[in-house]
């Protein structure tokens, strides 16, 4: 397989992986399907520009593109994240059945490359979220401090029990 055969295949690429990724059935609003559609196309066509041995420089924004929308998905899995950019393979093997042994690795190659490139992002991009949460519980729990603070102000306790006077004072 020469990389002209792959670029003639970008964009059905493209839409296999997609419809891979978000099913056939995704639809959401116009500026995030825009979003996808370019990250996504990033992607494929740098894939196709590494196999052919071009420089790929849109290929790490295109990277952390995806991932960024991917990581505010509580419920994916890291695997699960990775296998998305894992799955390519698995696509352009199956539009081209005849590749030789070397062309197969060269992809795998370049595709083990990139699936590595968005590990790192994705893992950056979970632990930033994860330390935006952690001080958002931290302002949470400082807010609800301050409301018991404010709320027992004026009480008098012993021993954890309030105090009640007889008499209405």
């Amino acid at each position: 397989m020469k990389g002209k055969e792959l670029k003639k295949a970008r964009k059905l690429i493209l839409r296999e992986w997609q419809n891979s990724i978000f099913g056939e059935g995704f639809r959401p609003v116009l500026e995030v399907r825009n979003y996808l559609d370019s990250c996504t196309a990033g992607i494929v066509s740098g894939v196709v520009r590494l196999y052919s041995g071009e420089k790929a420089d849109e290929l790490e924004k295109a990277i952390e593109d995806l991932m960024r929308y991917l990581a505010t998905d509580k419920n994916l899995k890291a695997g699960e994240v990775i296998g998305t950019i894992l799955s390519l393979k698995e696509i352009i093997y199956n539009l081209f059945p005849e590749m030789d042994l070397s062309d197969y690795r060269r992809l795998e190659k370049v595709v083990d490359g990139i699936a590595t490139m968005a590990f790192d992002v994705y893992a950056t991009l979970r632990e930033e979220i994860f330390e935006l949460r952690l001080m958002e519980k931290e302002k949470e729990k400082r807010m609800l401090e301050r409301s018991i603070e404010l709320t027992l102000e004026d009480q008098r306790f012993y021993d954890n029990v309030k105090i009640r006077r007889r008499g209405g004072t």
